[in-house]
């Protein structure tokens, strides 16, 4: 989790404060310790000098101010400045679907039988739960920790 949480995306700001509407709960890093995930919508205020991480380009880069992000935060309960990643990619975040409240998301469970859909070599240093995010076409993608960061994964699902 270093690599992640030397400031290659933890934020200790707002966003961090206090779980969102709609949070759920899953062990994402796998240390045994519950986590919380939640979406910020867009137009909330995540503070200045935040950094987000953007998984499917795998790059850190400042939050993009007005748009959505998601956020982790680890362990249990969370408390104010404590320690969390932003997920933000301006494309994904901003279809219509996650509009939506609640937003489509859902823990899997690293050894549920539903993971087998994202078994391969993308995933074979998947770490804890995992976070599905929902898509227009109806094919979850799968939002899991390595170890050192968060990785996207696809089923071998057809929309």
């Amino acid at each position: 989790m270093a690599a992640l949480l030397s400031g290659s995306g933890l934020s200790h700001a707002r966003p961090c404060a206090a779980p969102g509407p709609g949070a759920l709960s899953g062990d994402f890093d796998g240390d045994g310790r519950p986590d919380r995930v939640w979406m910020q919508p867009a137009g909330s205020t995540l503070g200045s000098r935040v950094r987000a991480y953007d998984p499917w380009r795998g790059q850190v880069r400042a939050v993009e101010r007005g748009r959505p992000a998601l956020v982790v935060a680890w362990g249990r309960p969370v408390v104010a400045g404590g320690p969390c990643a932003l997920i933000q990619n301006p494309g994904f975040f901003s279809t219509p679907i996650w509009d939506a409240d609640p937003p489509p998301l859902a823990v899997l469970p690293h050894g549920a039988p539903e993971a087998q859909a994202f078994a391969g070599p993308q995933t074979r240093r998947w770490r804890g739960d995992g976070i599905l995010l929902g898509t227009e076409a109806g094919v979850d993608i799968l939002l899991y920790w390595d170890g050192r960061r968060f990785r996207i994964a696809y089923s071998s699902e057809q929309p």
